[in-house]
């Protein structure tokens, strides 16, 4: 649900930024872990996006603020390494909205593109 604008009226939830969203695709099919969402990101780019932890874990915390993402710490997904828990991350239902609004759009615009070819 939005928020409360300035002036009372209803704000949509603001939409994800190219990073955010690559990280939320990153987490369509199982939860991760911080290095895990790095490793699959980088992969899924060939290596054009590579996101250092300092880029990481605020981008996970805006998500997560924003209802998109949910970390999990139940205490079949911590790992203790190095005295420190290991967090999962995970897609909500909200998040897996905005993923397929924002797929949508995309079609949307491929087919309001490929209309105005036809006319040109």
């Amino acid at each position: 649900m939005g928020k409360l604008g300035p002036m009372g009226n209803l704000k949509p939830p603001s939409l994800p930024t190219v990073l955010e969203e690559a990280i939320m695709l990153s987490l369509l099919e199982r939860p991760r872990f911080g290095q895990n969402i790095v490793e699959v990101v980088s992969a899924a780019s060939n290596g054009t996006c590579q996101i250092s932890c300092g880029t990481l874990y605020p981008a996970l915390r805006r998500l997560e603020s924003r209802g998109f993402i949910r970390s999990e710490k139940s205490e079949a997904n911590l790992v203790v390494r190095r005295g420190h828990n290991r967090c999962y991350y995970a897609v909500t239902d909200q998040g897996r909205e905005v993923l397929n609004n924002l797929e949508a759009m995309r079609h949307q615009i491929k087919k309001y593109d490929e209309a105005l070819e036809v006319v040109t």
